[in-house]
């Protein structure tokens, strides 16, 4: 029996958890139909067989190992391996295509690979040969399943047990324990270097916002290579709380009303979704129920009580809350800025929006709102242990245990945002109120000056545009030219609802230009202006023929829409709006 170890690092804390909670389920994945729990003492014991066969494979302390795949329980089985093994975890989002696959795993000197299936390596390998024939050992995840995932003989295994031992008491908080790449809007990705103290430091503060324990669920469908995504499953190692996997994003709701979650992480993007989605349902519903759909929802946001509430709730509001499984304590906003009207919407419908704000290079939470203390439009106070300020220009700067080590073999890339004092530049614009509450106005390098010399953030814009249901994605233009622009994109459900009322055939892109899509898109982004300043009001717009993707290169692998990419694609389009 190995002796109890000090919780400064993941593995520690990891088998604190086991020691604590042991039989207790820890991870929830739907197989064959039915959710399957697994405990704490069974997420050890399959980590530690991934640990075995990565030091039988030659891993030493501090290697790279690529995993590279979906979120799903096998993903977090072999990170915990990884780290037992004192190797270092570099995820790859699904998403990302061969070329940028294939950068990650050749920059960071990877020797072993985790994919979801050979679907997986085949694209890496049409990308570089070289890459995947260089890797020591190549995993599939449904080799997880097997106990003796080395394959070793007794005499073997016990000393590979052993070894493993070994690697676990020589963990240290300063080692690194994932290298985590940017994304990035332009330019390749850098590497993050987050150690085992800096994820301990920001899943300490984070448990000191947020009040969870070890009998609440999350229902997780972020990507694990998002350093949201991480600290949340970071966070259950921390506190205890078991983990449902969703089967996909898509069928993230469905896996909500089946597994009851207590809470659930999201990107405003989702939000967004789910509000559209509602919205439009009540549009097609039409008539009474319509117009009982908007007067609920507006008691709620009011938290008017009384008759009115009552039914408003029992009627319309609980149904909402419904769709989450009705156990959902709060709901947690991170990744980019929410709208505040969006917050509002989903807290008058008795689902709380706890918003944080943080960087993969300040290790994801650096501020967050505290369920009964959130003040929507801000993202919160700084962390426990985190110090935030603004500087002259009006930058937002972190300084504290979360922020990284650096960037993987950019030295100089690390030292021009991380300045002689320890503060972390993030390039995010901001302003901190009295009571110490941030509240982010926009990237740095996004801001726009007008010819006029007015500065503007399209954030702001952009997100009470796709309020609108027609609208799903909107771009805002207009850097050292006369007035703004912006390209927008249809939402496919009001497209397609609006094409039936109308008795009009086609797809939804067809529809980009039709005179009265048009007049809707107009009156929204009226909507809108009444509520900017002239010089930050919308004068023209196009309408596109097909959403922003990630597979199309407009979106990040965090929904984030590439200002850049967008520009160049449109450009001719864009002229022609100052035409």
């Amino acid at each position: 029996m190995m002796a109890p170890v000090p919780a400064d690092n993941l593995v520690a804390l990891f088998l604190e958890q086991v020691r604590a909670r042991g039989s207790a389920t820890a991870l929830r994945s739907k197989r064959d139909g039915k959710w399957v729990p697994a405990s704490w003492t069974e997420w050890e014991a399959r980590a530690r067989a991934v640990a075995r066969t990565l030091v039988a494979a030659g891993v030493q302390k501090g290697d790279r190992v690529v995993i590279f795949g979906n979120t799903r329980e096998e993903w977090v089985v072999a990170d915990l391996g990884i780290l037992m093994a004192g190797a270092t975890t570099v995820p790859i989002y699904p998403s990302l295509v061969g070329d940028q696959a294939a950068y990650i795993v050749r920059d960071s000197g990877a020797k072993i690979l985790f994919a979801e299936d050979a679907s997986f390596v085949t694209r890496l390998r049409e990308a570089d040969a070289k890459v995947v024939d260089g890797l020591a050992r190549t995993i599939l995840f449904a080799e997880l399943a097997v106990p003796a995932l080395a394959g070793q003989a007794a005499d073997a295994a016990q000393e590979a047990a052993a070894r493993v031992d070994e690697r676990i008491a020589a963990v240290r908080p300063e080692d690194l324990a994932t290298l985590v790449y940017t994304s990035g809007t332009t330019g390749p990705p850098k590497g993050v270097m987050l150690a085992h103290a800096n994820l301990v430091a920001d899943a300490d503060g984070l448990a000191q916002v947020i009040p969870l324990t070890a009998e609440d669920e999350q229902l997780l469908f972020l990507p694990l290579a998002h350093i949201f995504g991480k600290m949340l499953v970071v966070s259950a190692i921390r506190l205890g709380y078991a983990t449902a996997f969703a089967e996909t994003m898509l069928k993230a709701l469905d896996n909500a009303a089946e597994v009851r979650p207590t809470f659930m992480g999201a990107v405003p993007r989702v939000f967004e979704k789910v509000y559209a989605v509602a919205n439009e349902k009540a549009a097609s519903a039409g008539g009474m129920k319509q117009r009982l759909f908007s007067w609920a929802t507006e008691v709620g946001k009011r938290k008017q009580g009384g008759w009115g509430g009552f039914w408003a709730d029992r009627l319309v509001l609980s149904k909402i809350r419904a769709r989450f499984g009705g156990r959902i304590k709060f709901l947690i906003s991170a990744g980019a800025p929410l709208a505040k009207e969006l917050a509002d919407w989903f807290d008058g419908a008795g689902i709380p929006v706890l918003e944080a704000y943080g960087l993969t290079e300040t290790t994801g939470g650096t501020t967050m709102n505290g369920p009964g203390r959130q003040r929507y439009g801000t993202v919160g106070p700084a962390l426990p242990g985190v110090q935030v300020k603004i500087a002259a220009d009006g930058e937002v700067l972190v300084r504290g245990p979360t922020v990284m080590k650096g960037y993987w073999g950019h030295e100089q890339a690390t030292r021009e945002v991380i300045d002689a004092d320890g503060w972390f530049h993030t390039g995010d614009i901001g302003e901190i109120d009295g009571d110490g509450y941030l509240r982010i106005t926009d990237r740095k390098k996004d801001i726009i000056v007008t010819a006029g010399g007015k500065n503007v953030a399209p954030q702001n814009i952009e997100n009470l545009m796709k309020q609108s249901a027609w609208v799903s994605q909107a771009m805002v233009y207009g850097d050292k030219r006369p007035y703004l622009v912006a390209l927008v994109t249809l939402n496919v459900d009001t497209v397609a609802r609006f094409a039936r009322e109308k008795g009009i055939a086609g797809e939804p892109g067809a529809l980009a230009e039709h005179a009265e899509v048009r007049a809707e898109l107009q009156r929204a982004v009226d909507d809108v202006n009444a509520r900017l300043s002239s010089f930050e009001t919308v004068k023209k717009f196009a309408i596109l023929e097909r959403d922003f993707t990630i597979e199309g290169g407009e979106l990040t692998p965090t929904l984030k829409v590439k200002r850049k990419v967008v520009s160049d694609r449109y450009k001719s389009l864009l002229e022609n709006l100052y035409a």
